[in-house]
């Protein structure tokens, strides 16, 4: 999972580094679409989290049938959804861009951007949806080395495409997009060749046998953390409105934030991937009716990832002047930096185990309790505490950053207060019928039947 967080990373360097070559509008278009793009991307990543969790425990319970039917439900959902995102965004790409507030001299190249990236909507929605099935059901070598490929083709279309090599014309600044888009479309065929394979395959009587109540436990998991991430990126957006509304030091702020979040990146690829991985491990056990099982998998994940982050931590903490100085040579930007990068580390051993006990939460089917803790701690804690900070106490940007790091800390001592709760165990159950949420996924199940994993692919 680390190695695929990694891949992704790598991705979004190289638009960003192809770009700046093509002109500050560029850049600046990549940078705004991108945010678009993960805005198109929430309800995939939602859908995602919902099917991880049921794929997860359907695995567990050795039922090959339960990971090919709430697959198929999964990506049926998805194609409904991203056909429907599609239409608008073909339709409507200019409108969308002023809704989105970007400047009007990037406004052409980000419609442009914006009609490539929505034709492979749908292919991009089955390539995350499918990427989480085969993590989620003992596939995760196949899902990195998959994920390779789509990255390094991506990468490398990035290099070719807008410059052109050999046969292949120049196509300028189109070219980040259709880099994406054809790497998006590989990747999605690779994960396809996959799950539409082995015992636990998505068969055509699985696509065309929808149970309505599986899609509405999908959708009940899925929903909460789609509401989370928008919560989180609504937060994050009014926290650089906050930011720029310090008084004679908006701008210097600014910098040091937008280059900190950059070089935070590096420690917060192993965060999320165990975050992902806590969610597979905890599902694994609940599925398998091991409720200690999935306890102790969560707190060795956290720990594990508590260990994973501290050298880095410790290193940026120590040579933060150091690594200030490669990013900006302005003395007012580099000292904030500084101080930023400090004070944020101070917050990361709080970040790693948060993220990673909220990934067995959501691998639970707790994914409204994370929803609830996310909320509660950018919109009741963070925020009020910047505005106190800023208006009241008169802290300037430290006050901020510090601001950010006692949000992290009482967000992981929220998190920790509800694993040490019963009721996350209990969150995939369904309290009509007693059954597993993914039970309802599966037609045999329904009535009364089941079908197993062979012990070998299990182990």
């Amino acid at each position: 999972m680390i190695l695929i967080m990694f891949f992704h990373f790598s991705i979004g360097m190289a638009d960003v580094y192809v770009a700046g070559y093509l002109g500050t509008d560029v850049l600046a278009a990549v940078g705004y679409v991108s945010q678009l793009y993960w805005t198109f991307m929430i309800l995939a990543n939602g859908i995602t989290v919902g099917t991880v969790s049921m794929i997860s425990q359907a695995y567990g319970a050795n039922s090959s049938e339960g990971v090919g039917h709430v697959t198929a439900h999964s990506l049926i959902l998805g194609v409904v959804i991203a056909g429907l995102i599609t239409v608008g965004a073909q339709l409507y790409p200019g409108p969308i861009v002023r809704i989105a507030g970007m400047p009007l001299e990037i406004r052409d190249i980000s419609e442009r951007f914006v009609s490539i990236f929505s034709l492979v909507l749908v292919p991009t929605y089955i390539m995350i949806i499918s990427g989480g099935v085969l993590r989620s059901s003992g596939r995760i070598i196949v899902a990195m080395v998959n994920s390779f490929i789509a990255s390094a083709a991506n990468v490398a279309g990035d290099f070719i495409l807008p410059f052109g090599w050999g046969p292949i014309p120049a196509m300028g600044y189109s070219g980040i997009a259709w880099a994406t888009a054809i790497a998006t479309s590989l990747g999605m065929v690779l994960n396809l060749f996959f799950i539409l394979r082995g015992p636990a395959r998505v068969t055509v009587k699985s696509l065309l046998t929808p149970l309505p109540r599986c899609f509405h436990n999908l959708v009940k998991l899925g929903v909460p953390p789609a509401i989370q991430q928008t919560a989180w990126n609504a937060g994050t957006l009014v926290v650089y409105f906050l930011v720029a509304q310090l008084p004679h030091a908006e701008v210097t702020a600014l910098a040091a934030m937008t280059a900190g979040v950059r070089i935070e990146a590096i420690v917060f690829l192993p965060i999320f991937a165990l975050n992902m991985a806590s969610a597979v491990l905890t599902g694994n056990r609940l599925g398998a009716g091991d409720t200690s099982g999935a306890r102790a998998s969560a707190k060795v994940t956290a720990g594990l990832c508590l260990g994973i982050i501290a050298l880095p931590v410790i290193a940026m903490f120590v040579f933060a002047p150091e690594v200030a100085s490669l990013l900006s040579h302005d003395e007012a930007v580099h000292d904030e930096m500084v101080r930023y990068l400090r004070i944020n580390m101070v917050g990361m051993p709080f970040l790693a185990i948060g993220v990673s006990l909220a990934g067995a939460l959501q691998g639970a089917g707790d994914t409204f309790s994370t929803m609830r803790i996310v909320f509660t701690g950018m919109w009741i804690i963070r925020i009020p505490l910047m505005l106190v900070m800023i208006h009241l106490v008169g802290a300037g940007p430290t006050g901020i950053w510090w601001s950010m790091t006692v949000s992290i800390a009482l967000m992981c001592f929220l998190f920790v207060i509800r694993f040490r709760t019963d009721a996350w165990t209990r969150a995939s159950v369904d309290k009509t019928n007693k059954t597993m949420l993914w039970e309802a996924c599966v037609p045999a199940l329904v009535r009364g039947k089941t079908e197993s994993l062979p012990q070998s692919e299990t182990r």
